[in-house]
């Protein structure tokens, strides 16, 4: 009998976007434009709260197949991937803590027929206790029955998709951003020969505030004598939330076999916030470095034998009989 497991794939208004709507192509997920809305809809909830009290608002999901779709809605708590820094959403079935916890959607299922959009309240109730500054999350609409199915390690893996429009609520009180840039380091290879090396630069960024900041990120990469060193791959650009921390990285080319590589990593989001961080690394090329003391080593040979054959010459000279008149 084969196994199967359920996998759920969340598809998210991206920072930035483009669209104003989270969209898989069937379905899309997006906040209720208000009745006097400007000409640009809302990207995302961005909410106030104080602890204690409650905010309301409408998520709009719209059906965009030839055929009635059944969703199961739900709120659920951010998260940043450790290592690239990805913006994710836990799924209905991991602990919720957050955003996830404080929210009531009104429909925890709703039916919407093909080609039509409905709107569903929700409400988010922040507790007494809840921590001033920037609370994430998302309003997710999941299809009910699995749409598709997948094989992962021989293992056939159900799918069911499942779209989101970001919630960013403000707790008041107390704002404190604050950005960390630590443990940048440049990896790099041997080489063989007297060529340029590849390497990869890596770093770790850490929102240490309460803030969610989108910091940008700016990596330089400087040789020998100040030579540029390439970056070959662009530098990721994420939506950090607060205590979140990541490991982002990227390669480089250009490096010398000698070289002495200086590499600085910059963060900076708005209202001044800024970290910089910056690692000097060592580059050399040991099978060079044999080349050249074997080099040197011939070199002292060479220099040794001749000086001896100038002492024999010298010592053979003052031997020699003198002739008497």
């Amino acid at each position: 009998m084969r196994t199967k497991l359920a996998l759920v794939v969340i598809a998210l208004v991206m920072w930035p976007g483009a669209a104003y709507a989270a969209d898989n192509g069937e379905w899309s997920v997006a906040p209720t434009p208000p009745a006097d809305a400007g000409p640009a809809p809302r990207q995302y909830f961005f909410l106030e709260s104080a602890p204690g009290t409650s905010v309301q608002d409408s998520v709009r999901v719209a059906n965009l197949a030839d055929h009635p779709r059944v969703f199961r809605m739900y709120g659920a708590d951010a998260y940043n991937t450790p290592r690239d820094g990805g913006f994710g959403l836990r799924t209905q079935d991991q602990q919720q803590t957050d955003i996830g916890a404080w929210t009531q959607v009104g429909a925890v299922t709703v039916n919407v027929p093909a080609k039509t959009r409905v709107d569903i309240p929700f409400v988010i109730t922040v507790p007494a206790n809840a921590s001033p500054g920037d609370h994430v999350g998302g309003i997710v609409a999941m299809e009910e029955q699995p749409g598709a199915t997948t094989k992962q390690g021989g293992v056939d893996v159900t799918v069911r998709r499942a779209v989101a429009a970001r919630v960013y609520l403000r707790v008041s009180g107390p704002a404190v951003p604050g950005l960390s840039v630590t443990g940048v380091r440049l990896r790099h290879a041997t080489p063989w020969l007297p060529s340029t090396v590849e390497g990869g630069w890596a770093c770790v960024v850490t929102n240490t505030g309460n803030l969610h900041l989108p910091p940008k990120i700016t990596v330089t990469v400087t040789g020998l004598f100040g030579h540029a060193v390439r970056r070959r791959t662009t530098v990721p650009q994420v939506d950090l939330l607060p205590g979140a921390r990541t490991e982002l990285s990227g390669t480089v080319d250009g490096v010398w076999p000698f070289d002495i590589v200086t590499t600085r990593v910059t963060a900076v989001a708005d209202g001044g916030v800024t970290s910089t961080a910056t690692d000097r690394t060592f580059v050399v090329s040991w099978p060079v470095v044999g080349l050249l003391l074997a080099g040197a080593g011939w070199l002292i040979w060479y220099r040794r034998r001749r000086a001896k054959a100038v002492r024999v010459v010298a010592r053979r000279r003052r031997s020699d009989p003198v002739a008497a008149g």
